[in-house]
């Protein structure tokens, strides 16, 4: 563990960070003191406290007595000074009252100490000060079937009523989503159906509901089998478009893809069968090796349901219809006809297939070098960060590793097995190429701050992995394009108010040089994310799951970010998709 090494006093600039005692939020611009230190990779790291909370242990070691050492102390209001003076000298805090730039911040009492709330839980109209704000009641009809249960975790099928606890936290709304029937077992902080928001818009029989919830009494047993029915209906549908998905059969274009089962790397130019399914309105292909295709659970009736069948060469074909005929598996060592070229006659000649170990154990000696994605390694020191991307300069706590920049860890950002990515550019931030500058962006979608505090609150890290080759390209001006995409960058981290882990791939294809480690749809910003920067936690590819736009439809500007997720083997998702819901 880091020893702290000094002891910074500042007002917060914002409700983002928590004190590490408490737990409870520290209020902007009011007075928090943070334990520095460096943690054993190098990284800067800073713990904040509020006064009352900070580890009166911690000071000796550090400032010898003097509040004089203490870094900020000089710009701090004179009453804060004067508490930070009696914390040196060992004064009990617990009575004395800090300033907090008009705000004042006393304990009231033992009874209170454990129930105390941030600020933004608390009702600032007349009369109503210090009582703890109700929690908000939202009821209408789903216009999709994305939304979830947070009860039991079911779908919340469309058209079907919902019903939303909105609570405050930051400064933002959070809106938790329930089943009318998992609702009866939730307290609901509301005297009527009048303080529920859409109540008049609602189906007679589901005002009638309501009004039973409010008086305890049992649901309407039609109601209940009518939500019951259409949850079971859409799940059914699941499970059929699951089980009906589409089967397509190819040589692969690269080394990017891997199998489903065996998680080894699809070799360029051998044969790949893929599973496609529809999820969430759009087309996920997963590839296997033909041997390790799960014909127990899609079984392959005809091979004219195979798309792709009739472009196959005619060993292949041969291999597929084997698998019709009853045999356990596809072979894994068939012979290949080759079409010779050279005589101009189309001639042919017939030629063994190397098995798909073979051209694995081949590629790691020739130039695939990401040939097995799985086991990429990243020679990762901390001696390569630099503080500036070649000759130009970063921002502060922005770092340059090869033809990577990423941002140093926000001090609320935690690790997590759960990772929710996102692409930048036409996914979190409306942006044109022809526009430069921090401030020219916007919100793709209204909804983007409140769905990504959302799943910061369900434990998920979030982070961004965007490409930018215009730091790269543009030598003369890189500065410009440099501090154009840092700035939009950190702009969009303090609109939305929540901690970003962020990953800018500055490089770009050359063939001179070859395929740019980070740039996407290479995997480079993943690996060293997933080895390097989550604590050596393992990550759960169920649960998490990638954002993008670039998913190679007809007005796409590229495939990058689907192939990415592919390569990855994360759940892919489109922006219009995902935070519509």
């Amino acid at each position: 563990m880091a020893t702290p090494t000094k002891i910074i006093a500042e007002y917060a600039k914002s409700n983002r960070s928590s004190c590490k005692k408490c737990s409870n939020s520290i209020s902007a611009n009011s007075l928090r003191l943070g334990l520095y230190s460096k943690d054993p990779r190098g990284y800067d790291v800073t713990k904040w406290h509020h006064l009352n909370c900070f580890p009166s242990d911690s000071l000796q070691p550090i400032i010898h007595g003097s509040a004089q050492s203490i870094q900020g102390f000089s710009s701090l209001k004179i009453g804060d000074q004067e508490a930070l003076e009696k914390l040196t000298a060992g004064c009990d805090l617990e009575s004395k009252q800090v300033s907090n730039h008009g705000e004042k911040e006393v304990e009231e009492g033992n009874e209170e100490k454990s129930s105390k709330k941030s600020k933004v839980d608390k009702v600032d109209e007349p009369g109503q000060e210090g009582e703890q704000k109700k929690m908000k009641v939202i009821a209408e009809y789903t216009k999709s079937n994305r939304s979830s249960c947070k009860q039991c975790t079911k779908p919340i099928p469309s058209k079907t009523l919902r019903l939303g606890l909105v609570s405050s936290d930051r400064g933002f709304d959070m809106t938790k989503w329930h089943h009318l029937r998992c609702l009866s077992t939730v307290p609901l902080q509301v005297d009527s159906v009048d303080e529920i928001d859409g109540f008049t818009s609602l189906k007679s029989n589901h005002q009638e509901a309501l009004k039973k919830l409010l008086n305890g009494e049992p649901l309407p047993i039609e109601v209940l089998k009518e939500d019951e029915a259409a949850i079971d209906e859409l799940q059914s549908k699941s499970k059929t478009s699951k089980s009906s998905a589409k089967i397509v059969a190819e040589y692969a274009k690269s080394s990017r893809s891997s199998c489903k089962k065996c998680s080894e790397a699809i070799p360029a130019k051998s044969l790949r069968l893929g599973s496609i399914s529809k999820e969430r309105g759009h087309d996920v292909t997963r590839w296997y090796h033909p041997a390790c295709f799960p014909t127990d659970s899609q079984p392959i009736i005809s091979v004219n349901e195979i798309d792709g069948f009739s472009s196959l060469e005619i060993v292949d074909q041969e291999a597929l219809q084997k698998v019709m005929d009853g045999c356990d598996q596809l072979p894994k060592e068939r012979e290949q006809v080759v079409v010779e070229g050279s005589d101009g006659q189309g001639s042919r000649e017939f030629k063994v297939r190397k098995t798909d170990e073979t051209m694995l154990d081949e590629g790691k000696e020739s130039s695939s070098k990401t040939l097995k994605v799985a086991e990429l390694e990243i020679a990762f020191s901390t001696s390569d960060v630099q503080k500036q991307y070649k000759e130009s300069t970063l921002s502060p706590n922005w770092k340059a590793f090869q033809t990577l920049i990423f941002l140093e860890r926000d001090e609320d950002l935690r690790d997590s097995a759960k990772i929710a990515a996102f692409d930048f550019d036409g996914c979190l931030a409306n942006t044109n190429v022809k526009r430069i500058g921090a401030d020219a962006w916007s919100l793709m979608f209204q909804s983007i701050p409140e769905k990504l505090n959302s799943l910061y609150k369900d434990g998920y890290k979030l982070v961004i992995f965007t490409n930018e080759s215009n730091i790269e390209r543009w030598k003369n001006k890189r500065q410009v394009a440099i501090d154009s995409k840092i700035g939009r960058l950190k702009n969009f981290i303090d609109h939305v108010k929540v901690p970003i882990q962020v990953f800018i791939a500055c490089g770009f294809d050359n063939s001179a040089k070859g395929k740019d480690l980070f740039r996407k749809p290479n995997t480079g910003m993943w690996k060293l994310m997933e080895q390097q920067f989550n604590s050596g936690i393992p990550i759960d590819m169920d649960q998490s799951f990638y954002v993008g736009d670039a998913a190679g439809r007809k007005n796409d500007h590229s495939d990058a970010d689907i192939k990415f997720a592919e390569a990855i083997g994360l759940k892919f998702y489109l922006p219009e998709d995902f935070f519509a819901a």
